[in-house]
């Protein structure tokens, strides 16, 4: 039964919209803050829920900076057992997920981006883990900011302007959240304003 189906008959549904989830980080914002929300935002849980944020839609200005900082504090997450307080990064669902993951990480690579960290099976730990993974130099029709992965992989994504960074925001079939980090609350309103909602 598709949802149209049950409207017509008034049945509750509930519907998986799937994610593709954008961070917008502008040239104003807090870097140590913005850090802190990609690291939560793309490998808290492994990526492995439907708000994670998968895109970080970067101003051009402060890109390298911000890359190179995301780079530093990502190497120093600790992967193992979700249950453990001090484990920053658990397993993955199961190895038909990891696998699918591990596909796009090569997916990617032959779309040109540029893997700058992780994209590794992780062994001798117990279940099924992937190094988390950062690629750069993502164009915004890649397939790996468009299709949703479901794992602990984000797509740095450069942008010139807010303008420019809520359209890529807005260039995905999917997504359930999103999040802007600037100083500016006029720039978070008008994000507010412009994201799709449809």
């Amino acid at each position: 039964m598709d949802s149209g189906e049950a409207g017509k008959d008034m049945k509750r549904v509930s519907l998986e919209l799937g994610g593709k989830n954008p961070i917008i980080v502008m040239n104003d914002a807090n870097l140590d803050l913005a850090i802190d929300g990609v690291l939560w935002g793309a490998f808290g849980t492994t990526g492995q829920r439907c708000t994670a944020a998968s895109r970080v839609i970067v101003h051009e200005k402060i890109l390298p900076a911000f890359q190179k900082e995301l780079i530093k504090r990502t190497k120093q997450l600790k992967l193992g057992n979700g249950l453990d307080e001090s484990v920053d990064v658990g397993p993955v669902i199961n190895n038909s997920q990891l696998q699918k993951i591990a596909k796009y990480v090569e997916i990617g690579k032959d779309e040109g981006a540029k893997l700058v960290w992780g994209g590794k099976l992780v062994k001798p730990l117990p279940g099924y883990f992937i190094e988390p993974t950062i690629f750069t130099e993502v164009a915004p029709d890649m397939r790996i900011a468009q299709e949703e992965i479901f794992g602990p992989v984000v797509s740095l994504i450069s942008a010139g302007d807010l303008d420019e960074a809520i359209h890529i925001a807005n260039s995905v079939e999917y997504g359930l959240s999103s999040s802007i980090y600037t100083e500016n609350i006029r720039n978070a309103f008008l994000a507010v304003e412009k994201s799709k909602l449809e």
